[in-house]
């Protein structure tokens, strides 16, 4: 039975958005679940076969997805950013994630939009 996911409160009564806290820049690795078909991952390790890697047994196939958010602590954003995650970025009955990284975001980010 899938687990039925709540909706987050609104980034405005958590004092989200962009009128304070620190930005912080988060990197969620997705990964698919062991067992779980990956078809593009086969197409890619026989590509890989063709162009002479025979040593390749296995290609999974994920995605990275990069998060710049504003919180008032490191442990509020990953709050919110695992809110995220179980909410919308990942399926949980076939997919896996870890927050790989977060860390205040570099100067450049800061003026961003």
């Amino acid at each position: 039975m899938a687990r039925r996911r709540e909706p987050a409160p609104s980034p405005r009564s958590e004092g989200g958005g962009d009128e304070g806290g620190e930005l912080f820049r988060a990197r969620v690795a997705v990964r698919l679940t062991a067992g779980v078909n990956d078809p593009q991952g086969l197409t890619v390790r026989g590509s890989l076969h063709e162009l002479g890697f025979a040593e390749v047994r296995e290609v999974r196939i994920g995605k990275l997805i990069g998060i710049d958010l504003r919180a008032a602590s490191a442990a509020d954003a990953a709050v919110r950013v695992t809110a995220m995650c179980e909410q919308l970025l990942v399926n949980p009955v076939i997919e896996s994630y870890a927050v790989e990284q977060l860390d205040a975001a570099p100067p450049d980010a800061r003026n961003a939009p």
